[in-house]
């Protein structure tokens, strides 16, 4: 299983367009994490489904806390609404580590791909 102690390391550069590539998508749309970062950390720096996922996963601490904070003195956050996603979220996400840590990687990027094409066609014929 691939370690992010022992992959070659990458241009920060890279690093830092996707960071801001993902904050300007997070902001606009609510989206950054494993739709923008993920595949972006594969394709720009090669780096492995199960690192790039965890990776996307430690970003969303520093985007979400900034976001929220930047948010929380209007009344643009349903709080309701984010304890009744975040706290059962929380229990996928331990059941997503458990599954993708025994998947193969193929069948990650594909059933990613499968997803997202999904999600992009609802949006497209939902206009």
């Amino acid at each position: 299983m691939e370690n992010a102690n022992t992959l070659p390391k990458v241009s920060v550069y890279p690093l830092i367009g996707i960071g801001i590539v993902s904050g300007l998508f997070a902001a606009m749309f609510g989206i950054g994490g494993g739709v923008v970062i993920v595949p972006l950390l594969m394709l720009l720096t090669k780096m492995p489904p199960r690192i790039a996922a965890a990776t996307s996963l430690a970003t969303l601490l520093l985007t979400s806390m900034i976001g929220t904070a930047r948010y929380a003195g209007s009344d643009h956050i349903d709080w309701l609404a984010a304890v009744m996603i975040g706290a059962p979220a929380v229990i996928g996400v331990l059941i997503g580590i458990h599954f993708q840590k025994r998947l193969p990687a193929d069948w990650l990027i594909i059933g990613f791909g499968v997803l997202i094409i999904g999600i992009g066609l609802k949006l497209v014929f939902a206009l």
